[in-house]
């Protein structure tokens, strides 16, 4: 493997190189500048190449090819992949670089506080990251190598991010055996991948569903992998460290079931699977126990009780509903109601007009007293004397 590119040097006339984020057996990442886009950091991958010259041209035509794949992935939640080069005889990767922490140096936090992360926590982060799974699936490209140290809780947002593709670390077994069908070195982290995918390399998308539940039992226990797996039995143990609700313990197991044809095929299926959590079931209470209570307290469901010596009304209470619902009922209150408005308003108006028309001095109208009845008698006129 050729040495490392000395801390200070410029890539492409472009990339400063800060320092040495991590080293592999597939190669190394830099942590860079780019002094074209005020610089901004990024990450440059350098991917072991190899060294004979008909090696060389074969391993260019493969990079060519299957870097291709990479520029395909564009999500809020996975670095963005710039652009590939060559220089030196070697080969770069240039991405988004990532700040934040990862979840192993999180879990490790954790634990030194006495600590794991909550169910809410875990079954959150599982949530997040499976749209991300199901992005990359639908075009083809398997991660392969899902595990703490592979996510990001960026700063920037708090949103787990994906980084280490293990399709950027089979690309590099490739180039190192060109003539080779399949990769030779199988990829993922041991413990969190599963069997299938130790034994043949091969990887599918239940082989990410697994890796990720495998993650997620990790962050809930603080324990590892080979900790919680039964060799003899070939079965997970996890439940005995900790309690989640039931629900989400069925789908957890699923995903990391040992038989590939009997895990969730896809992260659709999780995502549905999941969605029960977010509706909890409401017990349908006995009708006997139903009642809707009125603001005095009555039940507003029942009738109101009536006295036996109490007649009942002739006319329903609900007469006037009808009525008011008759629309020629309606037309006719509407029109004597302004009749009556129309004349109120004209009998208004004479009368202001009246009395401006009056001169000043004019005598008021007399009034005739009503009849008072005297206390006295009457006298009786006497009859006319005849002639």
């Amino acid at each position: 493997m050729q040495a490392p590119i000395t801390v200070g040097s410029i890539l492409q006339n472009r990339y400063r190189i800060i320092e040495i984020l991590g080293e592999g057996e597939f190669g190394r990442t830099y942590l860079t500048e780019d002094q074209r886009c005020f610089n901004e950091l990024c990450a440059v991958k350098e991917l072991i190449s190899p060294t004979g010259a008909d090696a060389w041209e074969k391993a260019q035509e493969i990079f060519q090819r299957e870097a291709a794949n990479l520029y395909q992935i564009e999500h809020s939640q996975l670095p963005k992949f710039r652009e590939k080069f060559e220089q030196y005889q070697r080969l770069f990767l240039v991405e988004d670089y990532v700040a934040g922490k990862t979840y192993r140096t999180l879990l490790t936090e954790r634990l030194a506080a006495g600590q794991t992360f909550t169910e809410a926590e875990v079954l959150q982060f599982i949530r997040s990251l499976l749209p991300v799974l199901e992005h990359i699936h639908s075009r083809g490209i398997i991660h392969q190598d899902i595990s703490p140290e592979n996510i990001i809780l960026r700063d920037e947002d708090t949103q787990p991010v994906l980084i280490g593709f293990g399709v950027v670390k089979e690309l590099a077994t490739r180039l190192q055996f060109p003539d080779h069908p399949t990769p030779v070195t199988s990829v993922g982290k041991l413990g969190f991948v599963p069997s299938e995918q130790l034994q043949t390399g091969q990887a599918y998308s239940h082989s990410d569903l697994y890796a990720l539940a495998v993650t997620g039992i990790v962050l809930l226990t603080g324990k590892e992998p080979t900790e919680l797996f039964d060799t003899t039995q070939l079965t997970w143990n996890w439940q005995q460290c900790v309690k989640v609700d039931a629900q989400f313990a069925q789908v957890i197991n699923q995903m990391l079931n040992h038989l590939p044809s009997d895990r969730f095929h896809s992260a659709a299926d999780v995502i549905q699977a999941l969605q029960i959590l977010e509706k909890p079931s409401i017990p349908t209470p006995e009708l006997s126990q139903v009642q809707t209570m009125a603001v005095g307290g009555r039940p507003e469901s029942l009738p109101s009780p009536v006295s036996p010596r109490q007649p009942q009304p002739a006319i329903s209470p609900n007469r006037s509903n009808l009525i008011l619902d008759s629309p020629l009922a309606l037309g006719a209150i509407g029109s004597a109601v302004v009749i009556l408005a129309g004349v109120g308003s004209w009998a208004l108006v004479s009368s202001i007009r009246t009395q401006r028309n009056q001169p000043p001095n004019a005598t008021p109208p007399q009034t005739f007293p009503s009849p008072v009845v005297s206390s006295e008698e009457t006298p009786t006129p006497e009859p006319t004397p005849e002639l």
